[in-house]
């Protein structure tokens, strides 16, 4: 029962030591988590495996719950930030609108008819100047 308590206590530290060694952007507080109950498990572990010369020893009941507890917790994390970025992907971006009946889009003038190639668009640039057809022209100058 003993070395199947250590190899456990070992077991349980480098896995939650590698949950905790993966970058992510999520769940940072639970890596941190992670990192101190996987070196602590691993590191009594060792002691107990290569150290320790007999005698009585500290059976951590939690050396079976807490990486279990762990592990579903870190799957848990994973799922929730692909299912996040998955509908911030599917979202449409920030000031975009749809087109409706009453607002045809960017494609239309305001009147609702299309732009014909060659024409300029209403209401950019500056207005022109009295007696010139276009802003750039010279003829009334």
């Amino acid at each position: 029962m003993f070395y199947i308590y250590v190899l456990f206590l070992i077991g349980s530290g480098i896995g939650m030591l590698t949950m905790g060694f993966i970058r992510s952007a999520y769940a940072r507080r639970r890596r941190v988590v992670n990192l101190i109950f996987g070196a602590g498990f691993l590191l009594y572990g060792l002691y107990l495996l290569l150290l320790f010369q007999g005698g009585s020893y500290f059976m951590f009941y939690y050396a079976f719950v807490v990486p279990i507890l762990l592990v579903v917790q870190f799957f848990r994390d994973r799922s929730a930030a692909r299912a996040a970025a998955a509908r911030a992907a599917s979202q449409p971006q920030a000031g975009f609108t749809y087109p409706t009946p009453a607002d045809p889009g960017s494609g239309t003038w305001a009147n609702g008819s299309t732009p014909q190639y060659g024409q300029r668009p209403a209401g950019y640039g500056q207005p022109p100047r009295p007696g010139n057809q276009y802003p750039g022209d010279r003829k009334g100058q």
